[in-house]
């Protein structure tokens, strides 16, 4: 068996108001623009590397800041293989018997969305997050390092000829760490599953980051006790107690005197730096929302009652990724 360990780049829409983004932005989010692989043995001894660059179909203008972090644009992509044709290609590279490896989990969940848009046909090879292996094996709880960080903390230097942000270069930097970890073949009880990736109208969503000591600082704050309205910009007032749905996620609702009920999501994650960061969401709440918030509190009664209630400021097992997944 092989182990190909993979790396995508991406292009996003320029605007969310654009013509194609209105077509097709619920089922093709993200479009992918480059594969990056290499192929290692069943010694994790590295056999051989691919690139792939992708042309886009869809969002064909490169988002500056993806030509920035990649120095993939239009000209570089115009004579490459469009996605299927670069599937097939990397299929019949990958060979028969292999897994997928990659740094962290967003990988999975945006070539899912790609291989479904464009009706590519074909059984995937399960994936596995080296990322999560190496918290595990250093005891980091939910402390994601990134894969610079990674490098630095077991002291491989990166090559001045491989740039970060380069598919086949991250991944050749994700099979450097692997190699050094103390069992390479426990990444394989790191199975990942895709998640569905979708966008919300900025003018129904109000999103704040920030950065907190404690779960309890945050939930505390003037952000989160007085939700501004994502329409009027108003503060509004808490109709219910903010209930955990589970660790590190907490649900309520508020209410605005001219624009009715809000739905309010915190999320919190635990930062490399120890602090913890605090994502906060405020969307109009409809019969849906409503029902779901008076679902979490009578189990938070439950809880609480069963002296089972939830640490709050337990984030071991919080996902820290910051993608526009469906169920963040």
């Amino acid at each position: 068996m092989h182990y190909i360990v993979m790396d995508l780049e991406w292009n996003q829409p320029t605007s969310f108001n654009t013509p194609v983004f209105r077509q097709i932005g619920d089922s093709l989010l993200f479009e992918v623009i480059q594969i990056g692989a290499v192929k290692l043995d069943e010694r994790f001894s590295l056999i051989e590397e691919l690139s792939i660059p992708i042309r886009p179909t869809h969002y064909v203008n490169i988002h500056p800041r993806v030509r920035r972090m990649t120095h993939l644009g239009q000209a570089e992509l115009e004579d490459a293989p469009a996605f299927p044709e670069a599937m097939a290609q990397f299929a019949q590279w990958c060979g028969d018997d292999y897994v997928f490896l990659t740094w962290g989990g967003d990988d999975i969940s945006v070539l899912k969305q790609n291989l479904d848009f464009f009706q590519f046909e074909g059984e995937q090879a399960k994936m596995y997050d080296v990322q999560r292996y190496f918290a595990e094996a250093f005891e980091l709880g939910a402390h994601q390092k990134s894969l610079k960080g990674a490098l630095e903390q077991l002291q491989i230097a990166p090559d001045e000829n491989r740039d970060f942000h380069n598919a086949v270069n991250d991944a050749y930097y994700t099979a450097l760490v692997l190699q050094k970890l103390p069992d390479p073949t426990k990444v394989l009880s790191h199975e990942q599953t895709a998640r569905k990736l979708c966008h919300t109208p900025r003018r129904t969503r109000f999103r704040v980051t920030r950065t907190v000591r404690t779960v309890a600082e945050g939930l505390a704050g003037a952000d989160v006790q007085t939700p501004e309205c994502p329409t009027c910009k108003k503060p509004t007032q808490l109709q219910t107690e903010l209930t955990p749905q589970a660790p590190g996620k907490y649900v309520a609702l508020s209410k605005c005197p001219q624009h009715g009920q809000l739905f309010i999501r915190v999320r919190f994650s635990l930062l490399p730096d120890g602090q913890k960061g605090m994502y906060l969401s405020v969307t109009p709440a409809n019969r849906q929302a409503r029902a779901y918030v008076h679902t979490k509190v009578l189990q938070d009664q439950y809880r609480q009652k069963h002296g089972e209630p939830i640490d709050p400021e337990d984030l071991s097992h919080v996902s820290s990724s910051n993608m526009p997944f469906d169920d963040a």
